[in-house]
């Protein structure tokens, strides 16, 4: 058994079939099974029920969690090798929310890039929970998330606190509520209290989006069951339904200024949530005795970029201050 083996037995687990994964890995099906087939002789168990769907015995879904680990291992060692001789070249796995990659990762990257000519990146957008599985699995080398920092496996290191707002356009806002819409907004923003906005429509983000998550903690707290309207895991989707006056939704700041800048502050209004609507933005790697320097050297480059950059209302951003949430973007 090779690390080879780990890598055929992790592509058959991770495909849920033999096509597939041969196809994935540039082999034949025929030798695929047969490889597999040999890891099972030599440890006497049978692995794989091979059936369709495919599914792992008890004893694969043992095997899969050491294959992950010796994967992890191998992969740490080649790092460090590489480092040893000098040799900053290699694939660094990052993971993030694919909205939070659209803000962050252009800018990144061609920064990183520069410094960095011989790293290659692959880049895995995926919903928070599942990010840090995958860190833990060792499927990544680092994942920018919202990642509990009592996690004894993992380095966690907060990159900056994000400011979740609540985008609706001005026309929906009028309609809705008519005269009393600076009443409203100016009540939801100093207080958090999201109930005079039960009458509006919501554009809602999935169950494991961190934005979405935070928008019905803060309808629990309000006792408020709200009108869904669109449920979509792209927050970039919703923000153009919002401009077509589908509904309102929860987004990160940066992406709602984004939004006012593309369709107009006339047409759009940022909302402010209160003193509890934001989320903190960490970088994580898991805890070895050695860490890849483009690790770190990428933390690092993030941290340049990004640590102090404005990410909430009331910063000043593009040249602009906005103060008083609504009272710049969010008054109707």
């Amino acid at each position: 058994m090779n690390f080879t083996s780990m890598d055929y037995f992790v592509a058959v687990a991770e495909e849920r079939s033999f096509t597939r994964a041969a196809e994935r890995l540039s082999v034949t099906q025929q030798t695929l099974s047969a490889h597999i087939a040999g890891v099972e002789r030599e440890l006497g168990v049978r692995l794989v029920n091979r059936k369709v769907p495919l599914t792992l015995t008890y004893a694969g879904e043992v095997f899969l969690g050491y294959a992950r680990r010796f994967q992890a291992q191998e992969r740490s060692m080649r790092q460090e090798f590489l480092d040893i001789a000098g040799d900053q070249q290699g694939l660094l796995g990052v993971g993030i929310a694919s909205t939070r990659g659209h803000m962050l990762m252009p800018e990144a990257l061609s920064r990183f890039g520069v410094t960095h000519p011989g790293v290659n990146v692959l880049l895995h957008e995926e919903e928070n929970e599942q990010l840090v599985e995958l860190l833990r699995e060792g499927r990544l080398d680092m994942v920018i998330a919202t990642v509990t920092h009592e996690a004894a496996d993992l380095v966690v290191r907060r990159l900056y606190r994000e400011q979740v707002v609540l985008l609706a356009s001005r026309g929906l806002l009028e309609e809705t509520y008519g005269e009393r819409a600076r009443a409203v907004i100016g009540h939801v923003e100093s207080s958090g209290d999201l109930g005079p906005l039960a009458d509006l429509p919501f554009l809602m983000l999935g169950e494991n989006d961190e934005p979405g998550d935070l928008a019905r903690r803060l309808f629990e707290r309000s006792g408020v069951r709200p009108w869904i309207r669109v449920h979509s895991k792209n927050s970039e989707t919703l923000v153009d339904l919002v401009a077509c006056g589908m509904g309102a939704c929860f987004v990160p700041f940066e992406l709602a200024t984004d939004a006012l800048e593309r369709h107009g502050e006339d047409r759009l209004a940022m909302i402010g949530l209160g003193p509890d609507a934001f989320i903190d933005i960490d970088v994580a790697w898991r805890v070895s005795d050695h860490v890849w320097s483009v690790v770190t050297d990428f933390y690092d480059t993030l941290v340049e970029l990004f640590a102090t950059r404005p990410h909430g209302i009331g910063d000043v951003t593009r040249g602009k201050t906005r103060q008083g949430g609504a009272r710049q973007g969010g008054g109707a």
